[in-house]
């Protein structure tokens, strides 16, 4: 039997503590209400008669038309809609990364290169991206290089400015320590510049992201030849198909969710999260 300071050392259980994966399915819930909410009083509304269902139309009657398109003979249509845009919206972020973040880290580690170049990165960060989209069409036509380079100019500048904010906010003082201490510059940078920054990094990837996935709406209107969850809401519009147009718009919607919710936020779960919380333990 335990003795009397084994008895004052065992931890004491908190009675009515909620597991952790009760407090997670919680916190879902929470999160997940209010979009429920929106959707049971837009079907509301439209089953009132306050809007036109005709122009807006019911969310039970958008979720039977996607349903129809995907198990339908159309629905390798509307995978290939969906492929093209993640292929296209994807391929665009990964390349904004690859620039953005060794360009950002650069800038916010020299004082000097900053000075040279936010002048010219100030310049071109207010111009919407799709702006360009008419550029390049008459230098490269319709098409993916196209619909990829707009998307590319939305998602590079987010994660540009978030990657040298968060290098420029890392006290000096713990590079210098670590310097002192004989570490080389591999060291530093993994150890000090990536932990520190990644907080920024993660919300500079989330806006990047978000920006390609919406400037890809409007380059496919504009570029696309024959697919894209935005050619599709284009083509819809000429036969006045309002489901269609808004299944596309409702998956467009969905899929930005699991981008920043589902991918990233996995992404910040495992590695911000987690070390901020093992800190905030050994404190």
């Amino acid at each position: 039997m335990p003795n009397a300071a084994e008895r004052r050392n065992k931890p004491v259980p908190k009675l009515g503590h909620p597991t952790r994966r009760l407090r997670k399915t919680v916190r879902t819930a929470q999160f997940l209400a209010p979009i429920l909410g929106m959707v049971v009083f837009w079907e509301l509304l439209v089953r009132g008669g306050v809007l036109n269902g005709e122009i807006i139309s019911a969310p039970s009657l958008i979720a039977a038309r996607a349903l129809d398109l995907f198990s339908s003979a159309q629905n390798y249509i509307l995978f290939q809609h969906i492929w093209r845009s993640l292929y296209r919206a994807l391929g665009a972020f990964v390349l904004a990364v690859i620039l953005a973040v060794p360009l950002g880290f650069w800038l916010g580690l020299s004082q000097k290169a900053y000075h040279w170049l936010s002048p010219v990165l100030s310049l071109f960060l207010p111009l919407p991206a799709v702006a360009w989209t008419p550029i390049f069409l008459v230098i490269l036509g319709h098409g993916d290089i196209t619909i990829v380079l707009v998307c590319f100019l939305g998602a590079v500048f987010p994660v540009l400015y978030s990657t040298i904010q968060g290098v420029q906010s890392i006290p000096q003082h713990s590079i210098w320590v670590l310097r002192s201490m004989g570490a080389n510059p591999g060291e530093v940078f993994f150890k000090v510049l990536v932990p520190a920054s990644l907080p920024a990094l993660l919300t500079g990837f989330k806006l990047g992201l978000a920006h390609s996935w919406r400037t890809l709406v409007a380059a496919e209107m504009l570029a696309a030849l024959s697919s894209g969850l935005g050619f599709m809401i284009f083509a819809a519009r000429q036969y006045l198909d309002v489901h269609t147009m808004l299944v596309g718009i409702v998956i467009l919607a969905a899929m930005g969710f699991m981008f920043e919710h589902l991918l990233l936020g996995g992404v910040e779960q495992v590695t911000v999260r987690r070390w901020y919380d093992s800190r905030r333990e050994r404190a």
